[in-house]
């Protein structure tokens, strides 16, 4: 077995030989100080797994990705940054994982031995099977979407959701380097990915396993749906009931396992507030009764148990709500353009926000602002919202404690409609709004003091240098260090 080290820092790459060495035979380990002789190097040789030191090769990714990518090499990442965009190029470039510095030995070992117990099964499988074809699980898009065909032996299929369709890449690259058990193929669909097992047997356990490493790699929400078929029931029947299963994440959210195998049922619900509920509306607006508001919807919305009504119902009468404060807005005179853009984006989220509670919570957000501020939150005076925020911002950048909920106490306003307003009239948000102002501060630091960049990173609002690292240069194109440098 072959492995490449690519490090410039020439101790730890030595401890890691020593590690690799005193514990296994049979494997030659080289190491490269640069990117170029790591080229050459693989052009004469191809690793069967490669390490490699995040933080020294930052500017290189892109060519890195490419030599991996070319040479179908198996790689193992080094970094100091827990941050998500270390995870989220270890992902972009499949990497079997990343060590986060203070790593334990124990932990590259493990990592060696699963490879090296794959390499010999995958020689085992080829020798065993000669040139036949090794797995005989050949179900298609077809199968799913318009066969009426059954599988021989149990088939169970898991969806993964997340609120982001950008994230779905990350997690399609992260099952594809997930060594489950039996045999699996993975499906991409437009709003979720899925995995076909088939085996019924320790999936859950794999599954909590795969979501507690995601949530370690990626901090992004997930959830993993999973419906156990019978070989009497049609691979389409079971992806529709795997399909049914994943609107549930409606009601019980992200960052869970949903495993059912009965038959689902919805709850009967009225799309639409009957003329009683509107008029009830109305007096609760009326009376700016906020309370009355929240304990209604939160009575009505955030209650609901198995078995839920159907998503789209339950979207359909937020709506009917929603034309209640249309109303109330009407005959208040608050039409103007800011309330115009809130009224639409409410809107919007309660059409496509993934989430009932959250949706439930910015509408309460924009209805009790409405009440408890009125017309007088878009009349500022002489000073806007946006110039009081930043006034704020610049008082107490310095406190790394200090956030958007801060501010909006200090404003009297919901954190939600500030986020909104503030992003609509400065075309920027709260926090690279903040972020600016803290990277602008450092600089002034960087010029002026010989400051460490650990006490500048600590004045300035952030608890981690690594983390201050990382905004200076997405802000200004280069790192602190750089740019003292170049001063």
């Amino acid at each position: 077995m072959e492995i490449h080290l690519v490090a410039k820092d020439e101790l730890e790459a030595s401890g890691i030989r020593w590690v690799v060495e005193s514990h296994f035979t049979g494997i030659n380990l080289i190491t490269w100080k640069t990117m170029d002789e790591f080229e050459k190097g693989i052009q004469k040789q191809q690793p069967d797994l490669v390490l490699l030191d995040m933080d020294g090769w930052k500017n290189e990714s892109e060519r890195f990705g490419e030599l991996i990518q070319k040479y179908s090499i198996r790689w193992l990442g080094i970094s100091s940054e827990r941050i998500f965009q270390t995870a989220y190029l270890a992902l972009q470039f499949r990497a079997e994982d990343v060590l986060f510095r203070p790593f334990s030995p124990t932990d590259l070992i493990k990592h060696i031995q699963q490879l090296r117990y794959q390499i010999r099964n995958k020689e085992s499988n080829f020798t065993r099977n000669n040139i036949e074809e090794i797995s005989s699980f050949n179900i298609d898009y077809s199968d799913l979407l318009l066969n009426e065909r059954n599988h021989e032996s149990p088939i169970t299929m898991v969806a993964f959701l997340t609120p982001k369709s950008q994230t779905l890449p990350l997690v399609y690259n992260a099952l594809e380097r997930n060594p489950f058990t039996g045999e699996n193929r993975i499906f991409v669909l437009a709003e979720f990915i899925l995995c076909v097992h088939e085996a019924e047997e320790e999936l859950l356990d794999e599954y909590n396993a795969f979501l507690a490493r995601w949530k370690e790699m990626m901090d992004e929400p997930l959830a993993i749906v999973m419906k156990v078929g019978t070989p009497e029931e049609t691979l389409k029947n079971i992806y529709q009931q795997t399909l049914q299963l994943t609107r549930r994440i409606f009601f019980e959210g992200y960052d869970i396992i949903l495993a059912e195998n009965e038959q689902l049922s919805y709850q009967e619900m009225d799309p639409f507030l009957t003329p009683l509920e509107q008029r009830h509306w109305i007096e609760m607006l009326e009376k700016r009764d906020a309370k009355a508001i929240r304990d209604w919807m939160e009575s009505e919305f955030l209650t609901f148990q198995k078995p839920y009504p159907d998503p789209e119902i339950v979207r359909i009468r937020l709506t009917s709500v929603l034309a209640q404060i249309r109303r109330y807005m009407k005959s208040n005179n608050l039409q103007n353009a800011s309330w115009e853009v809130i009224y639409y984006d409410i809107f919007q989220k309660i059409v496509h926000d993934p989430v009932i509670y959250q949706i439930v919570q910015e509408l309460l957000a924009f209805t009790t602002s409405l009440l408890l501020q009125g017309n007088e939150q878009l009349q500022e005076g002489h000073r806007t919202l946006v110039e009081k925020t930043r006034e704020l911002i610049e008082s107490n950048y310095w406190d790394a404690g200090w956030s958007l909920t801060a501010c909006a106490d200090a404003l009297r306003i919901n954190k939600s409609t500030l986020s909104r307003r503030f992003a609509a009239e400065s075309n920027q948000s709260f926090r690279e709004t903040l972020h600016e102002v803290r990277i602008r501060e450092a600089k002034r630091l960087l010029q002026e003091t010989d400051l460490h960049l650990d006490e500048i990173a600590r004045l300035i609002g952030y608890s981690h240098q690594s983390y201050f690292n990382a905004k200076f240069k997405q802000i200004e194109g280069c790192t602190p260090l750089v740019y003292r440098s170049g001063l």
